[in-house]
Formats: structure tokens, C-alpha cells, sequence
């Protein structure tokens, strides 16, 4: 058995070497970091370039292939699956393999249920998320230069944050009931103050550009794994909670008391989206304690009407 692991996430990275060590054979990393020590033989690449990265899987003859989940994670895979005319299952929570055959457990309906698939081996798998913890192992390392690719890079534009939201430990998320683009600058105060990074659902970043395209979060978008998720504004559509359904605390903010997002928040704190962040402001500037602590504390104990 020959299994190799990919991701631009060192979390998702993590994940899928234990998945692929819990089969039993060799297991081969893609990265182009070399501090990856849960992998039999490493392949050390000088850029994160796509064209490149699917030649050299595709090389490998691997007879399984698996990826995190995050964009760049699930185009490769797409590509990989079309190059070798392999089979392809997304969203893979858990797996067993059997032989020369496969049985994968995934999400289906923007998470809200599990569907078991059986397939034959080889297969493309991209990893939604995993409980096994991978052993450290001594790979044996080899650099790779990978050849130019097709698509150029034309130029790079930073986003309001400089903080990458798929990793990030803190997310405020924004919806439309912040009201405006103008008001996006609240979140991003917000965000600034704990640490972490910004987001949005999918009309704030795909339809009114409120924030950019590449911070959407949502089944559509990125699938975050933050310790915290603030929501500010937003409803809770299946589309959206499939994006945060892996965040340790979720608080939403909100003016509807009965918004849908209720049913997958820890807490919905019943008030102004703008009003919010500019309190949370105030007070976080003057504590100097952790801001994960502070946070959680300041929820339970603010005059803010909270549910739950």
C-alpha cells in the first residue's frame, strides 16, 4: 500500500498522514516545509505550484491520494482524479481499507449527515477532518524542482488581514446584517484586537464584494477550524454552517433572537452587530490577559442579552 499526502495546510497535512499511516504501508509527504516528520519519505518543493505538484503525484503511482481541504488542496485533487481517470470522494470524516477496497464515511447535505460509499483502490480522497494523531517518524528527503507551470502569476493583492484564515485561532466572520462595506471595518478592529482574522458568508464575499472572494466561508468557500467563531450578522444557512461546523466556540451576533444560526451556536448574543464590536473594543483595550480568556469571560458576564 502506497499512499501520499498533500496539503498547503500544515493542519490538513497533519491529518491526512495519520489517516494514511493507519493503513499500514509506506507513506509519502508532498510539502515545502521541511520540518514534516510523520511521513516514510518526504518530497521537498520549491513552490506551491499546481501544474507542478499534480505531475509529480501523478508520477508517483500511488494507490491512494489524499488531500486536506482547503481550495488549492481540493483543485489538485480534482486534477489529479482527471489525470489518472481515478475515482474521487470529498469530504471524507473517517475511512477503513480492506484489501483492494475502500470504505469511506463523508459529509453530505452541507453537513448535516454522513453517507458511506465503498470503492476500489486506487482513489483520490480529500480529508474534511480526522481524530487520529500521526506518529513521528524519520522520512528520507528528497528536494524536488518542480517545472514551470502554465498558469502565471500576474500580481498579488493582500487582503484587509494579514492573518490566514484557514489556520487561524480567531475568526470574526461577517454577515449582511452588519449593514454595510463600510462597516466591515468594525470586524476588522475586532479581528485586529484578538489576533485573528476575517471572514465572510458568501453574499459579503461573492455577490456584494463587502470582503474578498477568497475569504468566503461556507460549503462554497473556505471550511474553518478556529477556537473561536464570532458571527456578526449572519443568519445561519446550511451553506454557511458547513463552513464553521469544526469551530471549537461559536458566538453569533445578532438582532433576530430566533436567527437559525441559534441551532449551531454556543452562544447568540441578542443586539447590533456595529454596537458589538465597538463595546468588545472598549474593553478589550483595557485588559491585559489572554484574549481567548477574556473573550469567553466577557460573554458570560456582559449586560448583553445571551442565549444559551
Amino acid at each position: 500500500m502506497k499512499a501520499v499526502v498533500f496539503s498547503e495546510s500544515p493542519v490538513f497535512l497533519k491529518m491526512a498522514a495519520a489517516v494514511a499511516q493507519s493503513f499500514g504501508g509506506e507513506v509519502i509527504g508532498i510539502s515545502d516545509n521541511e520540518n514534516v516528520k510523520f511521513v516514510n519519505k518526504l518530497y521537498i518543493i520549491d513552490k506551491m505550484d499546481e501544474d507542478g505538484i499534480v505531475d509529480l503525484i501523478s508520477s508517483l503511482s500511488p494507490d491512494v491520494i489524499l488531500t486536506g481541504n482547503v481550495r488549492r488542496d481540493r483543485a489538485i485533487a480534482g486534477r489529479v482524479a482527471g489525470r489518472l481517470k481515478l475515482p474521487i470522494v470529498t469530504d471524507v470524516v473517517s475511512l477503513k481499507v480492506e484489501d483492494k477496497k475502500i470504505t469511506l464515511n463523508r459529509v453530505a447535505y452541507s453537513g448535516m449527515g454522513l453517507v458511506t460509499l465503498e470503492s476500489e483502490l486506487p482513489i483520490v480522497i480529500t480529508i474534511a477532518n480526522a481524530q487520529l494523531q500521526p506518529k513521528e517518524l524519520q522520512p528520507s528527503v528528497e528536494k524536488v524542482q518542480l517545472k514551470e507551470g502554465r498558469v502565471k502569476i500576474a500580481g498579488r493583492k493582500s487582503t484587509s488581514s494579514g492573518v490566514n484564515l484557514a489556520t487561524a485561532d480567531i475568526v470574526v466572520g461577517v454577515g449582511r446584517g452588519i449593514g454595510s462595506k463600510e462597516n466591515v471595518k468594525y470586524a476588522e478592529e475586532l479581528a485586529k484586537a484578538l489576533g485573528g482574522a476575517v471572514g465572510g458568508s458568501r453574499p459579503v464575499a461573492a455577490e456584494l464584494n463587502w470582503v474578498s472572494e477568497d475569504r468566503q466561508i461556507g460549503l462554497s468557500g473556505l471550511r474553518i477550524r478556529p477556537k473561536l467563531y464570532i458571527a456578526l450578522g449572519i443568519s445561519g444557512q446550511p451553506q454557511h454552517i458547513a463552513g464553521i461546523r469544526d469551530s471549537k466556540i461559536i458566538v453569533a451576533v445578532n438582532t433576530d433572537k430566533n436567527a437559525p444560526i441559534l441551532e449551531n451556536a454556543d452562544y447568540l448574543v441578542v443586539g447590533n452587530a456595529i454596537d458589538f464590536c465597538k463595546v468588545m473594543l472598549s474593553k478589550l483595550g483595557k485588559n491585559n490577559n489572554d484574549k481567548n480568556d477574556f473573550i469567553l469571560w466577557y460573554f458570560l458576564l456582559s449586560p448583553w442579552r445571551i442565549l444559551k
